[in-house]
């Protein structure tokens, strides 16, 4: 059996409301969707399996519709699909009242359901959500239903108010594959059996890192996986460090290169430490104009803002970090030192 595992594609979105680019972003997300279809159809995948999300919000009819043609493309593909917390199914939604013509099943929100598909010997149980968040304790409880089939578990969740869970207990699970949504940073929680997919496209500066989805195969009951990356564009931290002797066209020159070997299409967070001689203020909105740059964050006093990079990395490997060093960051220099070396990596390479 072959298989895709998607999630979290947002169509509807629209990234960076009031960006140049954001128009393009909302059209470029649909198009990676269909294109993750066209390469199903072309594998002749046996089972697509959307584990939340795939609408940004409540999907109506029509958008519903827009999707049932899409899929009905898949020639011998069935899909499984769940609600998750922002395309959630009210029991009188489009959702939960829409016949889908294509081979597609949107699994119930009232309760765990199980879809066995004889064929392929495999049975595939989860549930919708039906608000926004969920803070039910069911995913470490939850057991396959079909003994002797292929189980896969399909959930959305992962964090306090959405199905939060014990990842030692997904891993000691007996399904034999996992399919996670929610968090849209992807992470193989155990390999080959438990993984959360991440997003299709990155739709905010956090997503930063590769965006896709999984592509697996079962043979004789063993799972073979793999990640493939799909993302048109990329969010990108760009740390420059002025030196003394840098002029302000030295570094728009700098900038200007890095994205070009970087690639023009992403979209860029410039974080400008430090001052030169002369202490000038750079101006990047030459640049600005020309690349997608999100923000220019400068930090010329030699100290990051702590409190906002945790308010906006709380979630993440930045804001664990910050977390566990900051307590002496403004008394202790040699702490200081310790977190501007570790968030100069982390921000530098991107790693969230």
């Amino acid at each position: 059996m072959k298989f895709i595992h998607m999630a979290d594609v947002h169509l509807g979105v629209q990234p960076d409301k009031g960006k140049p680019w954001s128009e393009a972003r909302q059209q470029e997300i649909k198009d990676t969707f269909v294109k993750v279809i066209e390469n199903a159809e072309a594998k002749q995948v046996d089972l697509l399996l959307i584990a939340g999300n795939l609408f940004h919000m409540p999907p109506s009819e029509g958008m519903l519709r827009d999707v049932d043609y899409i899929l009905s493309k898949l020639t011998k593909t069935k899909t499984i699909i769940i609600a998750g917390s922002n395309d959630y199914m009210k029991p009188d939604s489009a959702m939960a009242n829409y016949k889908f013509s294509s081979k597609t099943i949107c699994l119930s929100a009232d309760k765990i359901s199980n879809v066995y598909m004889k064929d392929l010997n495999t049975c595939v149980t989860g549930f919708s959500y039906n608000d926004k968040e969920n803070e039910d304790d069911i995913l470490n409880h939850i057991k396959p239903a079909k003994q002797g089939a292929f189980n896969i578990l399909l959930a959305h969740g992962g964090d306090e108010k959405h199905l939060p869970f014990n990842k030692k207990n997904l891993r000691e699970s007996n399904f034999d594959y996992v399919a996670l949504g929610h968090i849209r940073k992807p992470e193989v929680i155990k390999e080959n059996a438990v993984i959360m997919c991440g997003s299709l496209e990155p739709i905010d500066y956090t997503d930063t890192g590769a965006r896709g989805y999984i592509y697996g195969e079962v043979t004789d009951g063993k799972v073979k996986t793999e990640f493939v990356p799909v993302a048109q564009r990329s969010y990108m931290n760009l740390l420059i460090n002025i030196k003394p002797d840098h002029t302000p066209p030295m570094i728009l020159d700098l900038v200007d290169k890095q994205i070009r070997n970087l690639g023009t299409q992403n979209i860029y967070r410039i974080l400008v430490k430090g001052q030169n001689h002369n202490h000038d203020v750079f101006d990047f909105s030459s640049l600005m104009d020309k690349y997608n740059i999100y923000e220019v964050i400068t930090e010329q006093a030699g100290e990051y803002d702590l409190n906002a990079l945790y308010q906006e990395n709380r979630n993440n490997l930045v804001g664990k970090f910050i977390g566990q060093l900051s307590d002496n960051y403004y008394s202790d220099e040699i702490c200081k030192k310790a977190v501007h070396y570790g968030l100069d990596v982390l921000l530098k390479t991107g790693e969230r």
